[in-house]
């Protein structure tokens, strides 16, 4: 599709655009020739006809999306217009240009040293003590259909404002407060948004868990779109990471959709945030050989 071509195309009529395309050709309507009709006693019990469903994983249908449309053209329409960025309290006006341009950027220092050991001693101790459940195989199969349930090895907990979880840690309700309102504040005067956020901490063991590729929300240009997510924050809590502790994030950029794929793989060192566009960036979580510990937050 031409990028100048309307993009008013709800992400609904995507899918189900993409899913007539793969219905198999309908028998031919039988004629008004009574003898190409079949009769009752033709029919026999257990005669009918099993509609046959055809199973497709997230990824596929992502690409035949992406492939119609580049899916950082449509995040862009839901960028604001005449952003002032010497009102920012945490981003630049470089790191509006890069979400906007690349899909993605990173900021450094953004939690205090103390802080970030605070809440790596509390997320550790959660994890041993089981208070943290497995992530595979977690997700609501009715509600989200496309998304695999076995693609990672992390252990998570929802830690939004308001849980009984932050009362127990002052750190890590300073860093979702920093989340929920600092940097809340500057997205959304860069990017339409609807208010609503998710806040979840992860511990990935030094097993080698790691999270496979996957995207966190369709592609969608509808500002009305409360469903879809549309940036994804991440700050890690891994003082002295080093290389060879893994765990990296490796973001695929697609670039604008005519360019070879790139890799880049992002350091989970500690008080580092990572922000990119929901429903345009790939990325996984590289094999882990250290404890590493990071909180997430979605914005829709």
């Amino acid at each position: 599709m031409d990028p100048t071509d309307s993009h008013d195309d709800a992400l609904a009529n995507r899918i189900m655009r993409y899913a007539s395309s793969k219905s198999s050709d309908l028998p031919a309507f039988p004629s008004d020739d009574a003898d190409s009709l079949r009769s009752d006693n033709e029919y026999e019990e257990g005669d009918e006809e099993v509609e046959e469903v055809e199973e497709i994983s997230e990824m596929d249908l992502l690409q035949h999306l992406d492939a119609s449309m580049p899916p950082i053209f449509l995040a862009q329409e839901l960028f604001n217009e005449d952003v002032d960025s010497k009102s920012f309290n945490v981003l630049t006006a470089d790191n509006g240009n890069e979400l906007f341009h690349k899909g993605y950027t990173c900021l450094e220092d953004v939690i205090d040293p103390a802080m970030i050991q605070a809440v790596r001693e509390w997320g550790t101790h959660m994890f041993k003590t089981g208070q943290m459940d497995r992530a595979s195989g977690k997700h609501n199969q009715e509600e989200d259909p496309f998304r695999e349930g076995s693609a990672r090895g992390d252990y998570t907990i929802w830690v939004s404002p308001g849980s009984k979880f932050l009362e127990q840690s002052p750190a890590l309700n300073q860093c979702v407060e920093w989340f929920s309102k600092r940097l809340h504040e500057d997205l959304v005067k860069l990017v339409h948004l609807h208010g609503q956020a998710e806040y979840q901490l992860a511990y990935y063991p030094p097993d080698s868990s790691h999270y496979e590729r996957h995207r966190d929300s369709f592609p969608t240009n509808d500002r009305e779109d409360r469903d879809q997510r549309r940036i994804t924050a991440i700050v890690y809590f891994n003082p002295d990471w080093k290389q060879g502790d893994g765990g990296e994030l490796r973001i695929f950029d697609k670039g604008l959709g005519d360019e070879e794929e790139k890799q880049i793989d992002i350091a989970p060192k500690a008080g580092h945030c990572v922000l990119f566009l929901s429903g345009v960036m790939d990325h996984a979580v590289l094999p882990s050989f250290n404890e590493r510990i990071a909180l997430t937050s979605w914005y829709r």
